[in-house]
């Protein structure tokens, strides 16, 4: 099935523009399962103690190792004193169920989305887990009450994952929380429930990533009131959240039918529509909205399909600015980072892949932060990082 909805979605590209804008409604309609969610039909839930539930680990060769050329600076898993906990993307498409199993998963999706987790490999250990995520139709208008039922149970394996790697991982180091999309979905919950009501894992937590979903700033006065926006790049134990889109693009899902985790909502989720959103410029690493030109912007990096590899460090992709809470940017002239737009010109694909370069210097100069406000030294010297 998911081969037909793969090979769908090229027709639908390869028929233009008309066909291009609606490409995500006739997706998750061709992925919406025929009956109702039901928790007793879900897959079987990943075994955490087990390393083939997860991704990516700093023990296990993965896709989360691989730095692109021109890169700085390497994979540092080995010496690094920090982790990363990474919530991955949706990546299932596919009609038969609202939940995906855990190992559904081919090796061209394990290296797109692992290119992203990558970012994190210059600055910490990378622990990425499996979880039965929600099909792409549990985001669709019709089906708000079985995606958000499947989108909860989607955040119990994640919930789980973090626990395990707390208890059997972690022994007291500083962590980074990053995940997109869908992920980043999990995460914000994550960050409710588990992380901001614990003096001790908010103390350990050197930032959260939480890119590609709309983030309302009125959290921050409520669950999240003992965490705050990142406003600059010396930081710490904060969030930062951007989306992409082209600067006369259309973010309507960003900020009318988008839903967020929030236990006053209708089963624990709450609109976006008129909420102020979160956006933090991934070049400036500030809240000032102020325009960072091409120049500034330090590199990105796409994984091919070709080679199953990342593609070289290209820099000067695009200007980026924050306005109203989301990210407008230039077109970038590589064709490669505009080929999978979603409708409204949205770059949800390449939130992390424009901006790879600057990421991974933010990373380090955030783990080097935390370890200098601890009166430690981290490891790698990243002192030749300009």
């Amino acid at each position: 099935m998911r081969r037909i909805l793969l090979v769908s979605l090229l027709v639908i590209v390869a028929l233009g523009i008309g066909a291009y804008t609606y490409r995500f409604e006739l997706l998750a309609f061709m992925a919406t399962p025929s009956g109702d969610f039901d928790a007793s039909h879900a897959p079987p839930a990943p075994n955490y103690a087990d390393p083939a539930a997860w991704m990516a680990l700093p023990d296990k060769q993965d896709s989360a190792d691989q730095v692109p050329a021109g890169a700085v600076p390497g994979d540092n898993q080995a010496r690094a004193l920090a982790d990363v906990f990474f919530v991955h993307p949706t990546t299932y498409i596919d009609a038969a169920g609202w939940n995906a199993p855990w190992d559904d998963r081919s090796a061209a999706e394990l290296g797109a989305t692992l290119t992203q987790a990558a970012v994190f490999n210059g600055c910490c250990r990378v622990y990425a887990p499996e979880y039965r995520q929600a099909t792409l139709a549990a985001f669709a208008l019709d089906h708000r009450s079985q995606g958000r039922q499947a989108l909860t149970l989607a955040y119990g394996d994640v919930e789980r994952a973090f626990r395990y790697y707390l208890a059997h991982w972690n022994q007291g180091r500083p962590f980074i929380l990053a995940s997109h999309s869908q992920g980043t979905v999990h995460l914000q919950r994550l960050l409710a429930e588990v992380v901001a009501p614990d003096p001790a894992l908010r103390a350990q937590l050197i930032a959260a990533y939480a890119i590609g979903y709309p983030l309302p700033l009125d959290r921050f006065d409520g669950p999240l009131a003992t965490l705050k926006p990142c406003a600059g790049q010396g930081d710490l134990g904060c969030v930062l959240a951007w989306s992409s889109f082209a600067r006369d693009g259309a973010p309507a899902f960003y900020r009318e039918t988008a839903e967020v985790f929030d236990t006053a909502g209708p089963e624990g989720f709450r609109a976006i529509a008129g909420r102020p959103i979160l956006c933090v410029n991934p070049v400036s690493f500030r809240l000032d909205g102020v325009l960072t030109p091409r120049e500034a912007n330090r590199g990105g990096t796409v994984h091919s399909i070709t080679t199953g590899l990342p593609e070289p460090i290209t820099a000067g992709l695009v200007a980026a600015q924050c306005l109203d809470g989301i990210l407008r940017i230039s077109e970038p002239e590589p064709f490669v980072y505009r080929t999978v737009l979603l409708p409204g010109r949205d770059y949800h694909a390449y939130d992390y892949a424009l901006f790879w370069q600057d990421v991974r210097q933010d990373t380090i100069a955030r783990t080097n932060g935390w370890f200098a406000r601890a009166s430690q030294t981290v490891e790698p010297d990243t002192s030749s990082i300009p």
